[in-house]
């Protein structure tokens, strides 16, 4: 399956219409006690070359958690293309000593990888080298100790990675296990992005945003993670990126190919969609056209999530005013897909069961409003390709099966702070059946 999400499509398909120190130059990580403390750069480039590159990719990984044989891999794939003439390759890992998976069936095991015993958090900038089993890029700074679960660690590397990597344009990743809205605070809780098993800490959707704009922003921010591309976290999003790429669904523990992405950026600068469009395509080429794994993989614009948050609250309301609407979610449910997160539903195909099947000719208009917003230019761009990607059409929100699944935390989001959804969502999955 393959589908490229348009207003044209999207609408024709359910109104028919007729017609990232000391001397360390020649100093490698392998060589790093890990106590040492290294100082970061701070002398800025010169001002005559300051914008000589197109791009400057910002690689933030957290792997103080299960990823961190996955972590030494994505680093080793970056160092396949390298930092060259147009693009600066720039990134933070951090992480504990990984474990290879048990393999019940085989007589001998997978040994763990070269360097498995680094910790804490190092900067690099990427260098390309031909050695896919060693980090040979030079350390610029390490810190024993990092919490890469702490929005600030996070602002303070996007800032540093702009300041002494500066470019044109600035592309985001940041990398380790995600779970969409779940990452909200308060209360505390152990998921979200980039979480870090040892200081239990993570970053939610609005820290991820406030982390960006403290960096002064980027052009293109991508999730390396699982389930992030929910319209929560896009709204959270807004000033912050001027596209967003992600999944709506899990993603492999082996993360992007960077050295397939990387590559393929620097063959094309081009503009903010064009280095979108590239991590959405090296992705989808990768898993789904070399390993030929089920994919979803979208791209949104966040500077047009208000419009459609003003719908969705129109829509809300209208819903909960009427007791046939409240009860139709539950008539429903079993007939929509649900993703890893099986209380994530697609927004529209939700949005597109509102419309066929509600008797209430406001609610089916509203909920046709939404699929408007949606498809006008809030995702741009979508790629659903494999037997587990039906009715993925770019964009997730939440809306739980069961009542007892609905979480009081859903409230502090600042979506729910902005819309009746939170309240609209409640109100269904408890009303009488």
């Amino acid at each position: 399956m393959n589908k490229h999400i348009s207003l044209a499509a999207l609408l024709s398909f359910i109104f028919p219409s007729p017609a990232l120190c000391a001397d360390l130059a020649s100093m490698r990580a392998a060589d790093i006690p890990a106590d040492i403390g290294v100082p970061s750069v701070t002398e800025p480039a010169a001002a005559a070359d300051r914008y000589a590159k197109d791009w400057t990719v910002l690689v933030y990984v957290s792997a103080r958690n299960n990823l961190g044989i996955e972590a030494i891999a994505d680093v080793n794939e970056m160092e396949a293309a390298g930092t060259t003439g147009r693009v600066n390759v720039v990134a933070e890992l951090g992480r504990i000593p990984g474990k290879p998976i048990f393999n019940p069936f085989a007589s001998v095991q997978e040994e763990p990888p070269p360097q498995n015993d680094w910790t804490g958090s190092r900067r690099f900038l990427i260098q390309k080298d031909s050695d896919p089993l060693r980090v040979t890029s030079p350390v610029l700074s390490h810190d024993p100790d990092a919490d890469l679960g702490d929005w600030r660690r996070l602002a303070d590397f996007i800032k540093w990675g702009k300041s002494n990597f500066p470019a044109r344009r600035y592309m985001l990743i940041v990398g380790g296990h995600g779970s969409g809205w779940r990452g909200v605070k308060p209360p505390p809780q152990n998921k979200g992005i980039s979480y870090d098993d040892v200081s239990k800490n993570h970053i939610s959707p609005a820290e991820l945003a406030q982390a960006i704009k403290a960096g002064g922003g980027v052009d293109v921010y991508a999730s390396d993670a699982c389930l992030m591309q929910t319209f929560e976290v896009i709204y959270d999003l807004r000033g912050a990126a001027e596209y967003v790429v992600g999944s709506q669904e899990t993603t492999p523990g082996t993360g992007y190919n960077y050295g397939l992405l990387l590559k393929r950026l620097d063959a094309n600068p081009g503009d903010a969609r064009t280095a979108a469009d590239i991590t959405v395509d090296a992705f989808v080429d990768y898993y789904h056209g070399q390993k030929q794994q089920s994919v979803t993989m979208s791209i949104a614009r966040p500077d047009r999530a208000d419009a459609l948050a003003r719908r969705l609250d129109a829509f809300a309301r209208l819903v909960e005013a009427s007791p046939a609407d409240l009860k139709l979610f539950n008539q429903k449910k079993f007939g929509l897909r649900n993703f890893e997160d099986e209380d994530a539903r697609d927004l529209y195909q939700l949005m597109k069961m509102y419309y066929e099947n509600s008797a209430t000719p406001a609610v089916s208009e509203a909920a046709r409003e939404v699929i408007v917003a949606l498809a006008e230019g809030v995702v741009v761009r979508n790629e659903a390709k494999g037997y587990k990607s039906k009715e993925a059409w770019g964009m997730s929100i939440h809306f739980p099966y069961f009542y007892m699944n609905y979480k009081e935390r859903y409230e502090y989001l600042t979506l729910s702070r902005d819309t009746r959804w939170d309240e609209m969502i409640k109100a269904s999955v408890n009303a009488p059946k």
